[in-house]
């Protein structure tokens, strides 16, 4: 299977992809790695919205946070392991992780739908952010209530739009049947 500049688009015409139009399929290259996006999740909180980025790579999986608000923020995350990080709600304001401090930025709940999967959602999420002065993220969403809902606990950085490339795929999904 060929990607990224060689990928034959079943007569597609390439486009030019940014932060706010990547499309199921396409390649985000990052520190030398070919990402491919499997899942679109956008947040509504109010009037404010934004958008979260499933990419793939193989079995490694990653999230590519992109927040307009006054200006653009991008941000890196990846998932942390279940057994390494247990915490009940309601969460504290700091959390201590591998020897760094993180302080809560943000805590709130939003609406939010899928793109990409067999079966697309939409649901409400509670999420909190924590980040350090250095630009350090911890990141917890919770779909479902507080009792019965999946929690998904991320951690990275925010890093430089310039550091990332965008290459149009396909339009299919590369791992739509093995799960995340």
């Amino acid at each position: 299977m060929s990607v990224g500049r060689h990928a034959r688009l079943k007569g597609k015409q390439p486009t030019e992809r940014t932060l706010f139009n990547i499309q199921i399929g396409d390649v985000v290259q990052y520190q030398e790695r070919d990402w491919i996006l499997e899942t679109i999740y956008r947040y509504q909180q109010d009037q404010f919205e934004w958008i979260e980025y499933l990419l793939r790579d193989n079995d490694d999986a990653a999230w590519l946070v992109v927040v307009e608000d006054d200006w653009l923020e991008v941000s890196w995350l990846t998932p942390v392991p279940e057994d390494q990080l247990r915490l009940s709600l309601p969460l504290p304001n700091v959390i201590d992780y591998e020897g760094i401090s993180y302080l809560l930025k943000e805590r709130g709940e939003a609406k939010y739908s899928t793109e990409g999967r067999v079966n697309n959602q939409k649901g409400n999420c509670t999420f909190y952010d924590y980040q350090t002065v250095q630009g350090f993220k911890l990141s917890f969403e919770l779909y479902g209530s507080d009792e019965d809902g999946e929690l998904d606990v991320n951690i990275g950085r925010k890093i430089k739009s310039q550091d990332l490339s965008i290459l149009p795929g396909d339009g299919q999904s590369v791992y739509a049947n093995i799960s995340r």
